[in-house]
């Protein structure tokens, strides 16, 4: 029986056709999901299976159908349940589904049954958000690539929510990572990275004691440094590589990049610039060239020392120096910039700015696919690290913390009076632009208390009229006309109608 176009109208066009049902925001539907997924029914006794569910909705919010795993049928994935039993007749052009685990592929399968990844492109579903990727090393990531070839445009659910989704499936995932790592043992790697390359000029005398020292002593590695067994599991990890004659090992490009006295001489990529211009006079420069995982504590001591202007706080009792901007926020960002960056590209390096008015942060490689630009400015975060050695290494050195830490920080900004960050692309490098003062930018045009209800709106994932007149205590008109002109002013955007209307924060 073939999907059916000419039967029911086409998605896009559905909520004309069901005005009384209710209309969810992303982040509600993201939620529904995962409940979803907590109903799934266990297919296995001998080993562990995912709770995953899922939610087909149109593009403004109107839930068509939900789904969880073995729903009507012992072992049936949740996506096959909906699109080929529940929705099979209806045509889903631009609908959006919502997945807390990453659709498997046809080869993942097997016995020549089809992947949801393609159930989900030949339904022509426009939109998938997906929870996590799936451990599974049959599919971890395939399954996102397939859905991106298609020209299905893929987001992550919010950070706090992938952890949600991680942590309900943590015996599933530990399974998943001991059969990936079996598999990466017996793996021949033909083609590897700069990262994963010794460079002509490396030595294991280039590297940093007290780096590696701090190093095994921070992540409890049961034996020390320097040692054979020591040079053995960094081998294995590949901050190492053995040479041809026994006991001559050199760092890889990790290894040198992570660990070395002074990873520049070799990785001139390896470096963060940064420029501070005061009121007056000439700008402050100062290159880091020391291991990345000394950069990120020493940049944030450098520039609260020297750009960030310190005032008192006696409030408490005791005298405590408060930054003008938050310390957090900027930690996050650059130590973001560090780990995540593409260190392939070797003329370029990561870039901090600070004047009186904006902090910027530049790092090079752009956003790593499936995110995307529009996910940072939603503040959705990744799934993954570009660099997951650097990421657990850093992890290890409690220089990063658990993910989405960077953009859950980034989201208090409002409540401390200060506007969101922008994200953009210049060339190929990621730039973040913080206002260092609330009137750095995005005041313009607003006075004073349209500013404090512009924050505020910025500071929730959506507002109704009702709670907007509270917050202000302003008159059910007023507030009315308060909100209009900030939606006309491009500031706020205006989501539903009637009394489904919320305002959110223009993410353009």
């Amino acid at each position: 029986m073939s999907r059916s176009n000419a039967a029911t109208p086409q998605c896009k066009n559905n909520h004309m056709a069901y005005k009384t049902k209710r209309k969810y925001t992303p982040r509600e539907l993201m939620e529904l999901a995962v409940a979803e997924g907590d109903r799934s029914i266990p297919e296995h006794t001998n080993k562990e299976d995912p709770f995953v569910g899922a939610i087909v909705a149109t593009k403004d919010g109107e839930i068509l159908a939900k789904s969880h795993r073995g729903e009507l049928r012992v072992g049936e994935h949740c996506e096959f349940t909906l699109l080929e039993r529940k929705l099979r007749d209806r045509a889903l052009t631009d609908c959006v589904l919502y997945v807390t685990l990453e659709p498997c592929t046809d080869e993942s399968r097997g016995q020549e049954k089809r992947g949801c990844a393609t159930h989900i492109a030949a339904a022509r579903i426009g939109t998938v958000y997906v929870g996590i990727e799936d451990p599974n090393p049959k599919i971890a990531r395939e399954g996102i690539r397939y859905l991106i070839s298609k020209h299905i445009v893929v987001h992550p659910f919010d950070a706090d929510l992938q952890e949600r989704i991680r942590q309900r499936n943590a015996e599933f995932t530990r399974e998943k990572e001991e059969e990936a790592k079996a598999i990466r043992l017996e793996a021949k790697v033909e083609e590897r990275t700069l990262l994963e390359r010794v460079k002509a000029g490396s030595s294991i005398n280039g590297l940093s004691e007290e780096a590696l020292h701090k190093f095994v002593s921070m992540s409890n590695l049961p034996y020390s440094y320097p040692s054979a067994e020591f040079n053995e599991w960094a081998t294995d990890y590949g901050l190492l590589e053995k040479g041809s004659d026994v006991g001559d090992s050199k760092p890889t490009g990790l290894g040198m990049m992570l660990f070395g006295k002074r990873p520049s001489l070799l990785y001139p990529q390896a470096v963060f610039k940064i420029e501070i211009r005061y009121d007056t006079g000439e700008p402050e420069i100062r290159d880091f060239e020391d291991p990345l995982v000394f950069q990120l504590p020493r940049i944030i001591e450098y520039i609260k020392d020297k750009a960030l202007k310190l005032t008192i706080d006696r409030s408490r009792g005791e005298r405590v120096e408060v930054p003008d901007f938050p310390v957090d926020v900027i930690r996050e960002t650059v130590g973001n910039a560090i780990v995540h960056r593409d260190y392939n590209i070797e003329g370029a390096t990561n870039y901090l700015y600070i004047d009186t008015e904006k902090i910027i942060v530049r790092s090079p490689g752009g956003v790593a696919p499936p995110l995307t630009i529009d996910d940072l400015k939603q503040l959705r975060a990744s799934w993954h690290s570009r660099n997951p050695k650097i990421m657990y290494v850093f992890n290890q050195m409690k220089l990063a913390e658990q993910r989405g830490k960077g953009i859950n920080t980034m989201k208090q900004l409002p409540s401390l009076g200060f506007p969101l960050p922008t994200f953009e692309m210049q060339a190929d490098n990621l730039v973040v632009t913080f206002a260092r003062t609330p009137t750095a930018f995005g005041k313009a045009g607003l006075s004073e208390q349209e500013y404090k209800e512009w924050l505020y709106i910025q500071a929730h994932e959506s507002v109704t009229r009702v709670q907007f007149a509270k917050q202000f205590g302003l008159p059910d008109r007023t507030a009315k006309a308060h909100l209009a002109k900030l939606v006309n002013l491009g500031k706020v955007e205006q989501v539903g109608q009637g009394k489904a209307t919320k305002y959110i924060f223009s993410k353009g």
